[in-house]
């Protein structure tokens, strides 16, 4: 019989009465202080640790490390907080060389042994390939290791004006979308050393300028490059040729991007980059995708043809081709590659780099991939191997196409462990196996990960 007046275990009521009690007890434990044993780095660089039983992110703290945190903010699964004391140091710890490190929101791993960061993200893949996909390599190759310092050749520096009139030039603030000032960046190309003070100096001298400006771009070629300035309004003469002499200083060419096109103002030359390995040249414009660890890229490239093992007679697409950065390299090995990419300026930015390197076997189409292509003449036709280097969303529509295909081989690009470990169900369920996998080391100090992963159908 239920007594008037009281909850059963499981009504509505009562489990209202529970969550309104939870929140209550949660909220009160933000501000408290614990000291706590980290046990791991989470996927964003925290440190990850158990209190009362409960999850706890710990921002700036380390595996191995006991230290005293602050709860910042309670959620329902787990707490996020912040490091205010070490008691006591993991050995990979090491002290940031930046010295905006603690604010800027570029860089998440200084503070860890740089050796050390590519170890834990390989992990962190590994960990979403066994728990979403149920998937282990077959073959666990060595990482690919870049320089931990001056390897991004490009970078979007904000720009705004502070209440006094004076210009801000650099990165987003950690965790804000507030910029701060940056003197110096150590991951940037040493050729943009003087780029935040100058530009800063520059339009200092002009107050009334720098509102019609929110941001620059900065994408250095091997000899030259490009800085782009998105502009709101028509800038002034003067400062318009003051800022060519700037880019001119950097080696670049100065462009501005309204919104609807982009404008050259001053260019000596077509930006490009080359693939030594493969004695070729690739040309690029203002707002390109372009790798922007240039030694990497390389690596890359090397082992991804490594892995396909193109033969003289294979046809091979490849997906999400932007300039060519693979197809052309595929290109001097295989009998032809069909690259494809969404952008027809893209496009015609591929046909031109094949061209200008003596290729006659790359072909390059427009289409949008997460769309049905399966009418389109060229996927027709047929294909040996696929590669495919798609954004972080990743590529579920086009592999629900390929399965459908003969192909046996596909080499995946990931810059996105999540959706990897998503698409890769779909290809285990379709009969393929992960044969060799590897993470690379494109973006050192970040969290961000990247990796090559060769599906095979037995």
């Amino acid at each position: 019989m239920r007594h008037r007046g009281r909850l059963s275990p499981s009504s509505p009521a009562r489990k209202q009465v529970a969550s309104a009690q939870a929140r209550a007890q949660a909220k009160k434990t933000a501000g408290e202080q614990h000291s706590v044993v980290i046990e791991n780095l989470s996927n964003e660089g925290q440190g990850v640790a158990r209190l009362n039983g409960k999850t706890l992110f710990v921002k700036g703290a380390l595996p191995g490390e006991t230290v005293l945190a602050r709860i910042d903010r309670n959620h329902r699964r787990y707490d996020e907080g912040h490091m205010l004391e070490l008691t006591k140091a993991a050995a990979e710890r090491v002290e940031p060389q930046c010295p905006h490190f603690a604010q800027c929101g570029g860089c998440q791993l200084q503070h860890l042994n740089h050796d050390t960061q590519i170890d834990y993200k390989q992990q962190w893949v590994l960990d979403q390939l066994a728990r979403q996909a149920q998937l282990v390599p077959e073959q666990l190759d060595a990482p690919l290791r870049s320089v931990p310092q001056h390897y991004r050749r490009a970078a979007r520096i904000g720009i705004n004006q502070r209440k006094d009139g004076s210009a801000i030039v650099g990165f987003r603030q950690e965790g804000s979308k507030y910029l701060i000032d940056i003197d110096q960046c150590l991951v940037l190309d040493p050729r943009g050393d003087n780029l935040f003070r100058d530009l800063a100096a520059l339009l200092n001298a002009h107050p009334g300028q720098i509102k019609r400006i929110t941001h620059a771009e900065l994408t250095f070629g091997d000899t030259n490059g490009t800085l782009t300035l998105r502009v709101m309004k028509n800038l002034d003469g003067s400062l318009q040729q003051q800022l060519v002499a700037l880019a001119t200083s950097l080696g670049c060419g100065l462009y501005l991007n309204h919104g609807d096109h982009i404008e050259t103002v001053h260019e000596d030359s077509a930006p490009a980059f080359n693939l030594p390995a493969f004695a070729q040249q690739l040309n690029f414009a203002p707002g390109d995708f372009v790798q922007v660890n240039a030694a990497m890229n390389q690596a890359m490239i090397d082992r991804a043809i490594e892995w396909l093992d193109p033969q003289a007679d294979e046809r091979i697409l490849d997906l999400f081709c932007g300039l060519g950065n693979f197809t052309l390299p595929l290109a001097s090995k295989a009998a032809e590659v069909v690259g494809i990419e969404a952008s027809k300026e893209m496009v015609a930015r591929g046909e031109h780099n094949a061209s200008l390197n003596g290729l006659t076997n790359c072909q390059f189409e427009a289409a949008d991939l997460t769309y049905p292509i399966s009418a389109r003449r060229w996927f027709k036709q047929g294909f040996d191997k696929v590669l495919i280097d798609p954004p972080r969303t990743g590529a579920l529509e086009i592999i629900e196409q390929l399965i459908k295909t003969p192909v046996t081989q596909l080499l995946y690009v990931s810059c996105n462990p999540s959706a990897l470990a998503r698409d890769a169900i779909t290809l285990k369920e379709a009969g393929f196996k992960l044969q060799r996998f590897c993470v690379m080391d494109m973006f050192p100090h970040t969290t961000h990960v990247e990796s090559l992963a060769l599906f095979v159908k037995h």
